[in-house]
């Protein structure tokens, strides 16, 4: 008896060893359905919360530079990916007949000055002396004018005493000789008075002179204006030739990196050539082309991850600045016509840009990223 009961608990002590995984699998694999199911819950309601888009790249401003000018590439400092500093010589184009030309065009706007320079100091000489002249003949004509006056009264006075001596001659008052006397003092005042007339004539040609010769001023301040209209002129052409040795060292335009160099030290580069491309690291942005279905829900201001394709687990943080109005098919270098009649169609795509809020200096204009939007917002 005692052994018939031990085999039975036994064979349920085996059993009870082969169910306990079965229990714990069952268990696990609730325990997994469970997580499974809260898991699809939490990515579905992320999913409706966000507006995602693979077809998305990194852009920037990538700036070209190009020659003004033609001329033989004398020096090339840097390569593809090398660091620019704003203002540094990225290109240096032969500029030895322009400096040449400067210098001649120098030469000649100094010796165009010292003209300037000795035309003002003759017509300061001219302007002094000429004025002392015309005040010395004005004060003669003044003095001429007096001396004239005077040898009217004297002539007046001459002839009173002349006129009143020849009636006591005639009425036997006065002697023969006082007649003499006064008619002679009477002719004198008249020689002295033609001789005066005479030179107050002569003082004032002396003045018309002095006047012309104050016209001289005139004269010489026009051919100051001359000169410095020549002066301006070569000052305009030094001025070009300074922009045009200035336009042969090309500079960076920014802060940057030095993308790809299309000229070598060597070459002939013809005006408008390009002969790099740099871009500012710090100024990139996302374009992302996203559904014309799904654009409703992005909006200005709205958070983005943005991931890397290039960077496995770079993911960086974002937002939108811009929502493009009209649609990428619109600037299609090749339009769809439709002359068949049949319609087939196809959701377009809207630009949209979006910022990052720290830029990563790995970040390269034209990478692949992948955004997600968040529009719960």
């Amino acid at each position: 008896m005692k052994e018939g009961v031990a085999r039975p608990r036994k064979f349920r002590d085996r059993f009870a060893m082969f169910s306990r995984p079965k229990k714990i699998g069952i268990v696990a694999g609730i325990i997994v359905v469970i997580l499974l199911v809260f898991f699809f819950i939490n990515w579905l309601l992320w999913r409706m919360g966000h507006v995602t888009e693979n077809d998305a790249h990194i852009s920037g401003e990538v700036v070209t530079l190009a020659s003004r000018v033609d001329g033989w590439l004398m020096a090339r400092p840097v390569i593809d990916g090398d660091p620019a500093a704003k203002g540094q010589i990225l290109a240096q184009i032969d500029d030895r007949d322009a400096r040449l030309r400067l210098a001649e065009v120098e030469g000649n706007l100094a010796s165009a000055n010292a003209q300037v320079l000795y035309s003002q100091a003759q017509r300061q000489t001219t302007d002094l002396t000429t004025q002392a002249a015309l005040e010395r003949a004005k004060a003669q004509v003044a003095v001429a004018k007096t001396t004239l006056d005077d040898a009217g009264h004297q002539l007046a006075l001459a002839q009173a005493n002349f006129q009143r001596n020849d009636n006591l001659v005639k009425s036997g008052s006065t002697s023969k000789e006082a007649w003499d006397e006064s008619r002679t003092t009477l002719l004198q005042r008249q020689d002295e008075q033609r001789e005066d007339a005479a030179q107050l004539l002569a003082q004032q040609a002396a003045l018309s002179s002095a006047l012309a010769q104050r016209g001289q001023v005139d004269v010489l301040d026009r051919q100051i204006d001359m000169q410095r209209k020549q002066l301006l002129a070569l000052q305009a052409q030094a001025d070009q030739l300074k922009q045009e040795i200035h336009d042969r060292a090309l500079r960076s335009p920014v802060d940057g990196v030095v993308d790809r160099t299309l000229a070598d030290v060597g070459d002939y580069v013809q005006a408008g050539q390009w002969v790099m491309m740099v871009h500012d690291p710090k100024n990139i942005w996302v374009e992302a082309n996203i559904k014309e279905t799904e654009v409703e829900h992005v909006a200005v201001g709205q958070p983005a991850e943005v991931t890397v394709d290039a960077y496995p687990g770079l993911t960086l943080q974002g937002h939108v600045i811009r929502v493009g109005n009209t649609a990428t098919n619109q600037f299609a270098l090749l339009p769809s016509p439709n002359p068949s009649g049949n319609f087939t169609k196809i959701t377009q795509r809207v630009p949209v840009r979006i910022a990052f809020d720290k830029p990563d200096r790995r970040l390269k204009p034209g990478l692949m990223v992948e955004v997600a939007i968040d529009v719960s917002h």
